[in-house]
């Protein structure tokens, strides 16, 4: 009975885990899931609970600071692609206004 208890309460804790992890920065978020992937598959290997989860953390963590590297990659893509965008459009204005002043017409009329 104690031992079904203590399950329950492990396996509630564990649930309720990425809960709390919106208080944790990206590092420690993949420090916390890979450390408990580990443990537990440390645990099924033999007893290697300690070990798994050791090496469950540096692996999270690494996974998470890659996943954050390739977001600020593709958000500095697309502010980069949207500047341009813009000086695009700038100079394309800046082309039919010297147009419309060449022809003797004013911009917009």
């Amino acid at each position: 009975m104690k031992t079904k208890i203590i399950s329950c309460i492990a396996a509630a804790a564990f649930a309720a885990m990425p809960l709390a992890g919106h208080a944790l920065g990206n590092n420690e978020k993949g420090c916390l899931v890979g450390g408990a992937a580990g443990g537990v598959g440390g645990h099924f290997l033999g007893g290697h609970e300690i070990l798994g989860a050791a090496a469950g953390c540096a692996v999270g963590t690494y996974v998470a600071r890659d996943k954050a590297l390739k977001e600020r990659e593709a958000q500095k893509k697309h502010r980069t692609k949207s500047a341009q965008e813009r000086e695009r459009e700038r100079e394309r204005r800046e082309r039919q206004q010297q147009a419309a002043v060449s022809h003797g017409s004013a911009p917009g009329s």
